[in-house]
Formats: C-alpha cells, structure tokens, sequence
C-alpha cells in the first residue's frame, strides 16, 4: 500500500466515523429473494433449470421518517446471478438447490475527501438446499396448491475479502459465514384467464464471528393475466421485514427495516412446455428504517426457466 493510498484510506475512515459501518443494505445477507426460491413444487421426474439476474441499486440516507443527509455520499450497486435446480422426485414432492454469484459495489466521497473510494467484491455466495412438499393433490382441471418448503443455507461463501489490506464489512463479503433456515407457505391457485399465489418466508439467521444478521419475513402476494398462449402480465406486492443484526450481543441499532415492493412484470413462453422468459421492475412504495440507512432505488429482475423432462410425467 503506497502513502497516498493510506492518507487516503485513513482520511476516509475519520470523516466517517459518524456514517454507520454496518447500515444494511436490501440484500445483505445473500439469502435467496421471494420468487428465486420457487413457490410451487417442481413437476415429477422434471428438472427444472434456472437462471436469474437481479440488479439491485441503493443510494442516498434515509432514517424513520424520510430522506437524511448523507455526508459520505454512499452509493451501493448488487449484482446477482442464480442458478437453481429444481427436481421433482414424486408428485408432491420437490429438491431444489439454490446457487448464487455476487458483485457487490460500494463507493464513498464525504466532503473533504479528494477521491471517491470504491469497494468490490464478488464471488460465489451462499447456496440453499431446499425441499418443498404439497399435502394436497393438484390437477390442472382446477388448478390449486398448497406447498411447504424448508431449506438450509449453506456458508459457501467467502467472508474474509479486504481492500488495501482492510477486512472488508460483512455486508459486502459474498458469504455470511452462518448456517441459515428457510420455512415457506405458499397457495396457488388457477383459473382462467388469471392465477394468483400467496407466498410467506421465514429466515432464521445464526451468528457468526461474533455477528449475526437479522432474522427476515418476506411476503409476496402475486397475480397473472394471460393475454396470450405465450404471454402473461404480471403485477405483485412484495414485502420484507428484517430485524435488527446483532454484533457481540448487541443490536445494531442502524438495521432492520420494512419494505414493500410494487413489481409489474411480463412473462414470456419461448417453447411451449419448455422455456419461458421473465423480466420484473421492483420500485419500492414504502420504507421504514431503524436508525440511518441506505435506501433503496429499484431492482430489475430478469429470469429463464427451462423445463427439462427426465421421464414422461402424467401431469
């Protein structure tokens, strides 16, 4: 590290000091987003091939009651792209795994600061294993379905990357280094020419290093028109509430917040029973926040779903 580089590192750190280091940003904890981890069970003797993008971007300060001044000027953008893998091993019963990449982007400039300081990591992140069960029998004369999921994530992902030898914050590492648990409810039902699912997610953090991220319930409340044989439009509110995160046993009062989705969307089907195309806007309608944090602006959302037959299936 030459000298300029350490004044600058240093100047940075100081006129800081009052920014919180740990201000969580929407997608923090690297866990699987409401719609990547898949609402219904996955056709029998079918894999099911995902492949998702999700541009997620977060500028400007915002505490409980709006917008703040933010003297560092911090700008964050999340790149991610996930492969799952969905199996339907019998008729109410599906194994999927859940595979993330990340490039995670955080940039600084506090007022008397000659440069603007960047921070990037990326890698491979934390990947779920996930089952999802329907106790109830589906058809697709009246299309419905009630599905259970329980998924563990697994910490795959690095958590000691640093820049100018200073160990980067746990927000922008690509892992979290703590084992996490997904439960999931979700009802589908089907008719014609519109279907709707409801869908709820719980995640059960745990500690690690000495700090834990904060336990989050996800909402999603969801409908399709089918103008088309091949084309739906979507529309869906989308909510997350996240708790505070805990360093040594303390909260971290500058985390944990509520946020609500407006996500319109189209749905394209490419080959018939075969690959369908998605691309989703999410814009948020509202946002409460513990303390002072970074807000977020919008994510876009682009996904391909392929569906690949490994035995003729009577559904």
């Amino acid at each position: 590290m030459n000298i300029r580089t350490s004044l600058t590192a240093a100047v940075i750190l100081i006129l800081t000091a009052c920014v919180p280091l740990h201000a969580q940003n929407c997608c923090a904890p690297a866990v699987p987003q409401q719609g990547v981890l898949g609402e219904t069970v996955a056709l029998p003797h079918t894999l099911e091939i995902g492949l998702h993008y999700e541009y997620l971007r977060s500028e400007g300060m915002y505490g409980c009651c709006g917008s703040v001044d933010d003297p560092a000027d911090t700008r964050t953008v999340w790149n991610r792209t996930t492969l799952t893998l969905a199996y339907g091993v019998i008729p109410k019963l599906s194994l999927s795994a859940i595979i993330p990449y990340v490039w995670k982007e955080k940039s600084m400039q506090p007022e008397l600061a000659p440069t603007r300081t960047e921070n990037s990591t990326d890698g491979v992140g934390d990947i779920t294993m996930f089952i999802r069960y329907s106790p109830l029998g589906r058809s697709f004369v009246n299309y419905r379905e009630l599905s259970l999921g329980f998924g563990v994530k697994i910490p795959t992902g690095a958590t000691d990357r640093r820049n100018n030898n200073f160990l980067l914050p746990e927000e922008l590492q690509p892992g979290t280094g703590s084992w996490d648990y997904n439960f999931s409810l979700s009802l589908y039902q089907g008719f014609e020419p519109v279907d709707f699912y409801l869908s709820s997610t719980w995640i059960l953090t745990t500690e690690y290093d000495d700090y834990k991220f904060g336990n989050q319930f996800s909402y999603l409340f969801n409908s399709n028109l089918h103008l088309k044989e091949w084309l739906d439009v979507t529309g869906s509110l989308s909510g997350t509430v996240k708790a505070k995160d805990e360093e040594d046993g303390e909260a971290n009062d500058h985390t944990g917040r509520h946020q609500l989705w407006l996500v319109p969307g189209v749905q394209v089907q490419v080959i018939p029973e075969a690959l369908r195309l998605h691309a989703y806007l999410e814009y948020p309608v509202y946002q409460d926040f513990n303390g002072t944090q970074l807000g977020s602006d919008y994510n876009l959302r682009l996904t391909a779903v392929y569906l690949l037959p490994l035995q003729r299936s009577d559904e």
